[in-house]
């Protein structure tokens, strides 16, 4: 399945996006942000200056999920979970983050 997963977060809120990979092996599993193709994680270890990006991998445990910390609009975009295989796979998922309501009470005029 190669079209894009889409998630949905709320500027502020964490936002995990999910990536299982079965028999992994030996092999690497990598996420990418696909805007300026930084490669953010490899297996358990993260690689941008930016905290707020790390990996969720119980072990032992299939799941391999990106998490943003206090997402913020800019980090909208389409992010790719890779396995370094021969040919490689990846899985696209796009992330739409978008601005939170404030809530509003009060009454209504008739």
């Amino acid at each position: 399945d190669v079209s894009p997963r889409n998630v949905t977060a709320v500027v502020g809120q964490s936002a995990v996006l999910l990536c299982r990979v079965k028999h992994v092996g030996d092999r690497t599993v990598s996420w990418m942000r696909k805007r300026d193709l930084h490669i953010l994680t490899s297996n358990i270890f993260t690689y941008t200056g930016d905290a707020r990006f790390s990996v969720i991998h119980p072990d032992p445990g299939d799941d391999w999920n990106l998490r943003i910390e206090y997402v913020q609009k800019r980090d909208s975009g389409i992010y790719e979970c890779q396995v370094n295989t021969e040919p490689k796979i990846n899985l696209a998922i796009f992330l739409s983050v978008e601005e939170s309501n404030p809530v509003q009470i009060g009454t209504t005029a008739h």
